[in-house]
């Protein structure tokens, strides 16, 4: 049989394409260029949007999420600043308090998070800011623990909100390799506010105790409600919601579309295939093989020509016949699409459900993130301000002795924590700006984390034994504090672990609702166990020491790193069946394109697209 003819391109006179130029990976020093000059890989009406949506959509989250932990520092700050004293905590009752706020928090998650698809985020999020700035300010009338209790529950199902649908937003509007970046700032904004919390305490004490007859930890509940009220009213004025649903004013109708067509070319399968666009893979254009994202800038350029006058009586001789007879992806088909497979979609149907339980994403995730929200329990249970508070110095030699006059004030408990937030945010930004660079290897957090995971729970121990000097001493105690503020740099994993399931579900063609409750449960499922894990490992009556709790850190760490390895196993397979099948479906375009070629101008047959597109 004679072997087809090549095929010839729309540009030339009948000669075969000749073959392309070798593709070159680009340097660092040009993937820097694209990552802090977005602009240079793509189009003015691209930029634009970004421009926009990262400020009306990471102003109010950033505000919105510093709040959130201010507020929850707030507890471990009046704690230490006379709270313990006024409302006579005994024993754990602090640790309880925070179980009360998890068992809220967790309740809430995945209600929240569906809640997004049935309230407009713009409603949604600031009416729950509203909700948890009255709890706060209400906490200031607290006369025992278990008013507080009562209060903080109610306050985690407000406050579940921010995360998980801040996550679910974001991954919304960006691009895999837009996300890490903006995830890093998100999560960054909250460990701004844990750290600022420590010194707006220290000044709230130091200039209003006593004054209106309160005490300064009252004051603090009541001014950190009242600054969360104006932040509210911005979203309901200005947050843009999704990019399928938004009436944002200060978005055009362009920018809109946009928005969709820069997600559908990110990878949703059922707008492929409306649009004969079959099985986009990011692979392809991923940061690890590519520079620019030419994902989003075809997707601006096909956007742009959509918007562009054509003229029936005069057609592009340059058209091939196969681009005249195939329909072309619009944004507008894109979004038609998109929507239409998106009201198929329950999150209660069968279906559904059968999708979530039958996909690795859905446990896998979400155990990932239960062993690292774990790896935060150091910073998260303000073991660093427990340890100061109950230093070793402050132990009386003996029952019948007079207790010792603390080492610290209470400037320098409510101080000295910060340096552990500001460390989190040093590691957060730093490795979002690396694992933005190379979004297929997120995972080296985890095993950084289980480095970290290691180390500091082991220095602490030595301490502990006397291993540097006796444990009450100046040495001794220097260590502890550098191993509290090193253990903060694990929260790095916020932002990239979130990413990487956003990325991952986004390159497997996963619907926003499928990413909405996988994003929630990761979330609730590591709540869910920090409400017992703390009490059973790091109870504020185990200070100053939290032996028990050290142990425990390090077989959460080399768990973290062993489940790294194998989610990592489990990316690579689905990477090489996206592979096949995308080398499927080219093998039936290619049959198609030579088939209409012979034909003349006989278009490729209906049964051979639909297999294309079922592939």
């Amino acid at each position: 049989m004679a072997k087809p003819p090549p095929v010839a391109s729309p540009h030339d006179d009948g000669q075969a394409t000749p073959p392309p130029p070798p593709s070159t990976q680009p340097g660092l020093a040009a993937r820097l260029k694209a990552y802090f000059r977005p602009g240079t890989s793509s189009s003015p009406l691209e930029r634009n949007l970004l421009l926009k949506i990262d400020f009306f959509i990471l102003t109010f989250c950033c505000l919105s999420y510093f709040l959130n932990y201010l507020d929850r520092t707030a507890l471990s700050n009046a704690y230490v600043s006379g709270m313990k004293e006024s409302l006579s905590f005994r024993g754990n009752q602090l640790n309880q308090i925070n179980t009360c706020f998890t068992i809220g928090y967790v309740l809430g998650q995945i209600p929240s998070n569906l809640s997004l698809h049935y309230v407009a985020p713009r409603i949604f999020f600031p009416g729950m800011m509203v909700l948890w700035a009255a709890l706060t300010m209400v906490t200031a009338a607290a006369r025992r623990p278990g008013d507080i209790m009562a209060i903080r529950f109610f306050q985690g199902i407000a406050e579940s909100t921010t995360f998980v649908g801040t996550h679910y937003i974001l991954g919304s509007w960006y691009t895999e390799k837009e996300l890490g970046k903006r995830s890093g700032v998100f999560t960054a904004s909250g460990l701004a506010g844990t750290m600022i919390g420590g010194f707006v305490q220290s000044g709230i004490h130091g200039s209003m105790d006593g004054l209106r007859g309160m005490e300064g930890w009252r004051w603090l509940f009541i001014i950190d409600g009242i600054i969360t009220l104006p932040v509210a009213i911005y979203g309901f004025l200005l947050f843009p919601d999704t990019p399928k649903t938004t009436r944002a004013p200060y978005l055009s109708r362009e920018e809109r579309e946009l928005a969709v067509a820069r997600m559908v070319k990110q990878g949703e399968p059922e707008v492929s295939r409306a649009s004969n666009d079959t099985l986009v893979d990011n692979e392809s254009s991923s940061p690890s093989a590519t520079g620019p994202d030419t994902s989003t800038e075809q997707a601006t350029k096909q956007h742009e020509a959509d918007h562009k006058p054509t003229s029936q009586a005069h057609p592009d001789p340059t058209d091939s016949h196969e681009s005249r007879l195939e329909p072309q992806p619009t944004a507008a088909s894109a979004t038609a699409a998109t929507e239409s497979s998106l009201t198929r979609t329950h999150p209660f149907s069968l279906k559904f459900l059968c999708s979530l339980f039958s996909s690795y994403h859905f446990p896998s995730f979400i155990f990932l993130w239960i062993l690292a929200g774990e790896t935060e329990s150091f910073s998260s249970n303000a073991l660093l301000s427990l340890y100061l508070k109950s230093h070793p110095s402050n132990l009386s030699p003996s029952p019948s002795s007079p207790s010792p006059p603390p080492k610290y004030t209470v400037s320098q408990l409510n101080n000295y924590p910060t340096g552990v937030p500001a460390v989190g945010i040093v590691s957060t930004l730093f490795f979002a700006f690396i694992t933005d660079l190379y979004p297929s290897h997120r995972s080296i957090v985890g095993y950084f984390i289980g480095i970290i995971g290691l180390l500091t729970p082991s220095l602490i121990l030595s301490a502990q034994k006397g291993h540097f000097g006796p444990p009450a001493g100046q040495r001794a105690t220097g260590v502890v504090m550098a191993s509290y503020y090193l253990a903060g740099s694990v929260y790095a994993c916020q932002a990239t672990f979130f990413a990487w399931a956003n990325d991952a579900m986004t390159r497997d063609g996963k619907e926003a609702v499928f990413r909405g409750v996988v994003l929630a449960g990761m979330n609730l499922g590591s709540n869910a166990v920090n409400a017992w894990w703390s009490i059973l490992f790091y109870g504020a009556g185990m200070a100053p020491w939290f032996e028990r709790g050290m142990w425990a850190m390090i077989g959460t760490s080399v768990a973290l790193a062993g489940w790294t390895g194998f989610l990592e196993g489990m990316e690579r397979r689905a990477r090489k069946r996206r592979m096949k099948e995308r080398e499927v479906v080219k093998e039936r375009q290619e049959a198609g394109r030579i088939r209409g070629g012979e034909g003349g101008d006989e278009p490729v047959m209906a049964d051979e697209k639909k297999g294309v597109a079922d592939a």
